[in-house]
C-alpha cells in the first residue's frame, strides 16, 4: 500500500483597507513595517507586509499582531 503524504501549509488571514480578505503563506513574508508618515502607506493601514516576490501588501492588523500569526503558523 502507497502511502500519500501531504504538506499542510497554514496561510494567515489578513484584511486589506478596503475591506477585503487576503491570505498569505507565512514563508513568503520577508518584513513587516508599519506606517511612516509620507511614505508607504497612510492610515486605515496599520502595516505594510512585504512579500518573497518583491510587492508588499498593505493591511489593517498591526505588524505586532501579523508578527503574532506568523509565529504560531507552523513551520
Amino acid at each position: 500500500m502507497d502511502l500519500i503524504l501531504a504538506a499542510a501549509i497554514q496561510l494567515v488571514v489578513l484584511h486589506r483597507i478596503d475591506g477585503g480578505t487576503v491570505t498569505v503563506n507565512p514563508a513568503q513574508v520577508t518584513a513587516l513595517h508599519p506606517p511612516a508618515t509620507g511614505k508607504l502607506i497612510t492610515k486605515p493601514a496599520n502595516c505594510a507586509v512585504w512579500l518573497t516576490d518583491g510587492k508588499f501588501l498593505a493591511v489593517v492588523e498591526s505588524c505586532d499582531q501579523i508578527k503574532a500569526m506568523l509565529e504560531a503558523a507552523p513551520p
